[in-house]
């Protein structure tokens, strides 16, 4: 009797010891990060949101998921980087974290400066690159872990040029942006700054006779309806900065998940190379069929033309260094 007594109560806080600490389900094993970007849940970004999470579950083997916030429903960028900051957001991607917090390293928004994405990228992991990740920590807690592109910003125009001595006097449509503003009246241009919704309407009225933007804009507005010249310019570079939060990297991740997620970054950048290469061939070859004639333009001539403008930038805005090491990279 004494014995069945035992047994009894052995059996009794087994049972009380499960039911208060329930055995952990394969659901609740699995870590999930918040992504929050500013871009549309279609096109492009679409690919490389769901290239990223698939990618993310086979390197995990499933024990890491991501969230996705796209479209802004977690804010503007702004919002979204102070709730980066405080770990309410894991990771994402956007470009505003350059002007909140190291507009004097922010070379790579100045227009005819960079020739491609990957010089831009080699910028970036260099030394200048370093001292931003440290700003990035310290001012923001965010680590910057690479750029993706979407591709060139080409002009559009009812007068063609391929060289400066064409281009001058054109009236071109600007985005409301300083330096861009600078550097094409540098090169001899009447830039005029107008926002995105009225670009259609300034070529109409003749406010101006051309405008600048990635082919993706140009196809989706239809540009050929306004427009007869497409020219080669790729002044500048479309680019989204990845980032994490400081606080998920140090505290949510261990070692392992940290090389996880960051080989997963590291594949959908280079994923997105593909489809952007991909889809602006795409989008070049529906505006040369809708009567767009693609004007080649001396690139060379442009930036040569463009150096004063970029070097007083460089100058009274940047960082001191800054443009030496742009040089290095340009190998100029």
């Amino acid at each position: 009797m004494k014995y069945n007594l035992i047994f009894l109560l052995a059996a009794i806080a087994l049972v009380v010891a499960a039911c208060e600490s329930p055995v952990a389900s394969s659901k609740d094993d699995t870590l999930s990060l918040v992504f929050a970007t500013t871009m549309d849940d279609s096109g492009i970004d679409k690919d490389i949101k769901d290239f990223f999470g698939d990618k993310i579950t086979e390197l995990s083997d499933e024990s890491i998921e991501i969230e996705f916030f796209m479209a802004g429903q977690l804010g503007g960028e702004r919002e979204a980087l102070e709730q980066m900051n405080m770990g309410e957001i894991d990771l994402g991607y956007s470009v505003l974290q350059a002007e909140l917090y190291y507009p004097e390293y922010n070379a790579i928004s100045i227009p005819f400066l960079f020739e491609d994405l990957d010089s831009m990228r080699e910028f970036m992991d260099g030394e200048v690159g370093d001292e931003i990740k440290r700003i990035s920590r310290e001012k923001g807690g965010i680590i910057p872990m690479g750029l993706h592109g979407y591709g060139a910003r080409w002009t559009t125009s009812n007068v063609p040029f391929s060289n400066i001595e064409e281009l001058q006097g054109l009236k071109i449509r600007m985005p409301e942006i300083e330096w861009w503003v600078n550097v094409w009246a540098e090169l001899g241009a009447l830039p005029t700054p107008i926002a995105a919704t009225e670009i259609v309407t300034a070529l109409q009225t003749g406010t101006v006779d051309a405008q600048e933007n990635f082919l993706t804009n140009i196809a989706g507005r239809q540009m050929w309806d306004y427009q007869k010249y497409l020219m080669k310019t790729e002044h500048i570079q479309l680019f989204q900065q990845w980032v994490i939060s400081e606080d998920t990297w140090e505290n949510k991740l261990t070692q392992e998940q940290q090389e996880i997620v960051a080989q997963a970054i590291d594949e959908t950048l280079a994923y997105a190379d593909e489809i952007v290469s991909e889809s602006n061939e795409a989008f070049l070859e529906e505006i040369e069929a809708n009567g767009m004639e693609i004007v080649y333009v001396d690139q060379e001539e442009l930036r040569e033309k463009a150096q004063p403008a970029i070097e007083k930038i460089t100058q009274n805005e940047l960082a001191p260094d800054v443009y030496e090491e742009v040089q290095k990279i340009m190998g100029d």
